[in-house]
Formats: structure tokens, sequence, C-alpha cells
């Protein structure tokens, strides 16, 4: 792969980098400029031609370090792909790095998977990670937006949104949390959600809550396609059992208010 120097002012961030509008300026990302201040750019940055000019793909905070530092040229290599295999980069490239909320991971896996209509299980399978951790990430985006401020503020961890996620809480209830988060930080925002869930525990199932079984048997043609439901969603049977109610409860509530 030949790797060549491209002028910094011909080169743009894509709108398929899911770090295009992240901030940049804090201690990290100065130390980073102080580094290529006296060694340069060790690694090059993945780009692609569109015209004249080209998109960065991966290695924004090395474009923009150089970019401070006073260079006019980087190191790239350019590659040919179209949006989704960008965005595939993109994603691939920052899923676990430390840094990014999981939030905007999930809007960018979201709007990945909306845009070819393929499965979070055969995606999973694309970019070489588990179904189960990218069904997290997208579960992101199912909160409301006052909580995924405080998930992306850092206030609220992303295994305290699933925790969330998982009690369906009214809207009003998932404000209250994200008001507390916001307003008290993650001690009171900790102390709220126990206090709902101590709450849930102690009311119990529903006065006159039936429970109804399904028996389709692990063999029968039913059972194999929600149990392929579920693992195209990254989910167990019981979690997509309850994610497909849950849906249709409440699409069935705003029909008819």
């Amino acid at each position: 792969m030949e790797m060549e120097m491209i002028p910094l002012d011909r080169i743009s961030i894509s709108g398929f980098n899911v770090r295009a509008d992240e901030y940049f300026g804090d201690e990290e990302d100065q130390e980073l400029v102080k580094s290529i201040k006296s060694f340069g750019v060790l690694q090059p940055i993945i780009v692609r031609q569109v015209g004249d000019m080209y998109e960065l793909t991966a290695g924004r905070r090395r474009f923009l370090s150089a970019r401070e530092s006073g260079l006019t040229e980087i190191p790239c290599i350019v590659k040919e792909f179209n949006d989704d295999v960008a965005l595939d980069i993109s994603l691939s490239e920052n899923l676990f790095r430390k840094g990014l909320d999981p939030v905007t991971i999930g809007m960018a896996l979201k709007r990945r998977i909306d845009r070819s209509g393929i499965s979070l299980r055969e995606y999973a399978r694309r970019i070489g990670k588990p179904a189960s951790t990218l069904s997290n990430f997208l579960r992101m985006t199912d909160l409301s937006p006052d909580m995924q401020n405080e998930v992306q503020a850092g206030t609220v961890k992303m295994t305290e949104a699933l925790k969330v996620l998982r009690m369906n809480l009214p809207q009003e209830k998932e404000r209250e949390l994200a008001r507390d988060a916001k307003e008290g930080g993650s001690d009171s925002f900790k102390k709220t959600l126990d206090r709902i869930t101590a709450e849930q525990e102690k009311r119990g199932a529903p006065k006159g809550l039936q429970i109804v079984r399904i028996s389709w048997g692990h063999e029968s043609s039913e059972y194999s396609a929600l149990k392929q439901f579920a693992e195209s969603d990254g989910l167990n049977i019981s979690e997509y059992c309850q994610k497909i109610l849950t849906k249709h409860v409440q699409n069935r509530a705003r029909r008819r208010g």
C-alpha cells in the first residue's frame, strides 16, 4: 500500500467519521500536537479522493494535530471506497477507543444499519465485533434525549443506561433520572436509580397480570425463527421478546391516544 504526502488544505473530515463533531483541544490532544512538532506524523491517515479534494476517514486526531502544529502536508494512504465502507472503517477504528461516548457510537451504528438494511448480526460479522456488544451500543438510541445527554457527558455509565432501558420506565421517570444526573451528578443519579429499582421490586407484578407461556418446542420453525430474529438483534430470546412486546404495547397506546 503506497503512502503519499498530501497538503492539509486539500483534506476535510468526512461526515461519515464518527468523531467528526467531537471537540478537539484537550490535554491529550495537545500532547499529540507536541509529539508531532518533535517527530512528525509517524502513522499515515486514511483518506479517499473526492474530485480534486480528499476526505479523511481514519486518523482525525493526527490530522487536526498536524494542522495545529504548523505542518502543511501529512502522510496519507489513499483508498477507494463508498460511503458505507467509509462509515465501517470509522466505526471499526473507534468502537473500543477511549473518549468516544456510547451514544455517538450507537447513532453511527444505527445510521449504518438503516442505510443498508443489513441485520445487526451480519454487520457484526462483517466488521469482526461481537453482536451483543453492538446491540448494547445500538440500544443507546432508545434512551430519551435527556438521558442520552447525560451518557454523553459521562455522568451516567453505559451499564447504568442499559439498566434503565431494561426497567422500561415511563418517560417521566427517565426524565427524573436524567435531571438528577445533570443537577446532582453520578451519586444523585445512582441513589434515584436504586430507589426506583426498589419501588419496582416492592411493587412486584401488577394485580391481575397473567403470564402466558408459548410452547412451540425447540425443534419448531416458529422457535427457530424467533431465535434467528433475536440473534440478528444481538439479544437473547428473553430480551428480544421483552423488546418487541414493549414496542407493540407502546405503539398501540400511541394509536389509541
